[in-house]
């Protein structure tokens, strides 16, 4: 593997600037004799919408032109160029996001929440979320940083808001586009289509409707190894030879109305679904070639995903604040099949179906006061409810089956979380330059999981509960050194709920009747672990520069993470539990700016360095670094507008680098450490948009997830493509 990943990212840094000429005498008015300066970004992360550079916190926006400009489709294409922020992308429905190192393993419990619109998308039973394609979209925010207050739990390190355009009153307006790209190496073309079209119903009614199919051809070829064709003899099961797996198709479609009928009052209906299928598979064995992976023909391997979303948000003007409800219904199913025998000498599958259920009910007033007081606060509900079956299935000859039956183990997991809460936050304006925030959130929650297991590999059924009352808090103060810089202190709280953990039988395992787990201080009477909690301390800036053309924002912080679910082995090695006895920190530093060099050219830069490590020997070797999260990253985007005739267009260039990181798994693999160069070109004909791009030109191949026993994914490879688009 290349090992000079960051001096490469300098020098096409360094060359993408001597390419614009930013050397030359700059312009200080556009062309209509304004002065230049950044368009204020307003965003709603403190649930009400404040001006990005007043709003004390570390938070990243971009806005529709930056996600059509930049070809941004799903968070893959977005998360990894913020600072601090990793996104693990293991196929299809698959996604887990770790911002400022808090993460420890693939499948846990999310650490950061992610929404759509008001709707939580993350799973509070495991991490992985669905990923909504990224059509007709206002804004996408991400929060660094635990905002356990407003978003509560599995937002201990920050959350991602994807906001999607509303419906608009004033005039019809729509847009259809087709897409072509061709993958290197892939089998076949990709293909794109979407539509959006905005039709008011009157004065005080309107319907904006999106739909879009996204079809990605698959680049993995299946081929033989000494050891699959051994272990095929050994089974009497044909090894896989197949080209092109890993294709994917996403489809969806999303409604929103708008019932307005008055100033202060407006209702606005959300019905979403998507569907993903994935054919085969798309991680690969990393020893191998680049995009070769093995195994056996034990079944089609296969992922499927459907989602649907309804969302009802009622806003009333009450003059002195905004009134809001926010009603939030999930329905998901996830269906998936992986041959086990690419990692164990057995013809089997592993196999999994998930139902997953949830209604999520908020709401908050936000006040609108004319004074130096301002405040938000509200309850929440939550009833969530996942059922899965699994596990694993003798696929090969029964005369080959060492265990005499084709169910090998065969485990229904049906969990509930019911939750309540109750958040504020004040803000006080104590001078014309100095504010104070302080807020809380007091939480209760049940979580139930009854798990039921058959067959030769199961393990002892078994019922838990856990239930839990508890608060966290956060507190900041913040200084205008004048109306074009911000200095803000912050300290905050995060949190992931609770779960009821298995017992260790006492007979074996508590030998001298001592009460505590033989070998070990744990309790044997510890049937569950309570919520683990992150504090945040920080500092940062936020500064307007050279008359607004220049924007710089800063932090640094220290994250401790406590109470961390750790396992523990007794003497006896069958002997395990499960307890709060982990500790880790995270610290680091993140960079963000944009430049608006001349009237043509903008320039933007992020970095960040994340130091994570385990701080005491439970979770970890004291001073290992967590894994999941790189030390390194940075980002940087150059926009170049102009007329070509008398047609607007504009030409970009992105490079993103990604330091090397580890994910903890069996015979660890490094990942990351990589740069991608990606191209993006158009100009808009009136009614008409055409543009052209190129992901990953440079054609890198590089791990960005190493998983189990020599299998990860790689960067999909270089991709062009062209994009026509209309108007109306």
């Amino acid at each position: 593997m290349n090992t000079t990943k960051p001096d490469q990212w300098l020098a096409a840094s360094l060359a993408l600037l001597s390419l614009t000429g930013v050397s030359h005498a700059q312009q200080g008015t556009g062309e209509d004799g304004e002065p230049l300066a950044i368009e204020t970004v307003l965003v709603t992360a403190t649930k009400r919408a404040t001006d990005l550079q007043d709003t004390a916190g570390s938070i990243s926006a971009l806005g529709a032109e930056q996600i059509d400009n930049k070809s941004l489709v799903s968070m893959d294409d977005y998360l990894n160029t913020l600072p601090s922020v990793n996104f693990l992308d293991r196929g299809v429905g698959e996604n887990q996001i770790i911002i400022r190192g808090i993460g420890l393993a693939f499948g846990e419990r999310a650490t950061v929440g992610s929404y759509f619109g008001e709707v939580p998308l993350s799973n509070p039973v495991i991490a992985t979320s669905t990923d909504m394609k990224l059509v007709d979209m206002e804004r996408i925010e991400v929060l660094r940083g635990p905002q356990g207050t407003l978003y509560g739990g599995g937002s201990m390190s920050g959350a991602v808001r994807n906001i999607p355009n509303a419906p608009y009153l004033e005039e019809v307006e729509g847009r259809v586009s087709v897409e072509y790209s061709a993958t290197d190496g892939a089998d076949g073309g990709n293909g794109n289509v979407t539509a959006m079209l905005n039709l008011p119903l009157g004065d005080e009614v309107a319907l904006r409707m999106v739909g879009y199919r996204y079809d990605n051809a698959g680049y993995v070829d299946l081929v033989s190894t000494p050891t699959l064709e051994a272990r095929s003899a050994a089974t009497g099961t044909p090894v896989a030879d197949k080209d092109g797996v890993g294709g994917n198709r996403f489809t969806g479609a999303r409604a929103s109305l708008l019932w307005q009928p008055s100033d202060e009052l407006d209702v606005t209906l959300m019905l979403a679904h998507q569907e993903l299928e994935e054919d085969g598979r798309n991680d690969v064995t990393i020893s191998r070639e680049a995009f070769e992976a093995s195994a056996l023909a034990t079944g089609d391997e296969y992922k499927n995903d459907e989602l649907s979303l309804f969302n009802l948000l009622v806003n009333y003007d009450l003059g002195w604040g905004v009134l809001t409800s926010s009603t939030s219904w999930v329905d998901g199913e996830t269906a998936d099949s992986s041959d086990l025998g690419r990692v164990i000498d057995w013809a089997a599958v592993g196999f999994s179906e998930r139902d997953k259920e949830g209604v999520v009910q908020e709401l908050r007033v936000a006040s609108q006061l004319d004074g130096k007081l301002q405040f938000t606060g509200g309850l929440y509900y939550e009833d969530f409810e996942s059922f899965e079956r699994c596990c694993w299935r003798w696929t090969g000859d029964q005369e080959f089956n060492p265990f005499g039956t084709e169910n090998l183990r065969a485990v229904n997991t049906l969990s509930t979380i019911d939750q309540v809460a109750v958040f504020g936050e004040v803000d006080y304006q104590l001078t014309d330059a100095f504010s104070l925030t302080v807020g809380g959130r007091w939480f209760d929650y049940e979580r139930e999981d009854d798990i039921d297991e058959s067959g030769p590999l199961a393990a002892v059924p078994s019922n838990l509960s856990t239930t839990e009352s508890s608060s966290r808090y956060k507190a900041g103060v913040d200084y205008k050194l004048n109306d074009d810089a911000l200095v803000y202190a912050l300290w905050s709280e995060g949190f992931r709920l609770g779960l009821g953990v298995a017992t260790a039988p006492p007979e074996i395992c508590d030998v001298d009747n001592d009460g505590l787990m033989d070998g070990t201080s744990i309790s044997l009477g510890s049937s569950s672990i309570d919520s683990d909690t992150t504090e945040n301390f920080e500092l940062g800036g936020k500064f307007s520069l050279w008359d607004n053309r220049v924007r710089l924002n800063s932090s640094i912080y220290r994250i401790d993470w406590t109470d961390i679910p750790v396992g523990a082995v007794g003497s006896n090695p069958v002997c395990t539990a499960t307890v709060n006895g982990g500790e880790a920190r995270s610290q680091g530093v993140e960079l963000e700016a944009q430049v608006l060099l001349t009237s043509n050219f903008r320039l933007q830069l992020s970095a960040s360095y994340t130091d994570a490590e385990f701080t005491n020997n439970q979770g970890g070797n004291e001073g290992d670094r967590l894994p999941m999260s790189p030390e390194h990253n940075a980002y940087m985007g150059l926009q170049y507008d102009w007329f070509l005739t008398d047609y607007p267009a504009f030409v970009r260039a992105d490079v993103t680098y990604v330091g090397d990181f580890n994910t903890g798994a069996t015979i660890p693999t490094e990942s990351g450490d990589y740069v991608t160069l990606d191209l993006n070109a158009g100009v808009f004909l009136d009614d008409v948009e055409l543009k052209v791009y190129a992901s990953n030109l440079t054609n890198e191949d590089d791990v960005t997830v190493s998983f189990f026993l020599d299998r990860g994914w790689r960067l999909r490879p270089r991709t062009l493509g062209v994009q026509m688009a209309y108007r109306f």
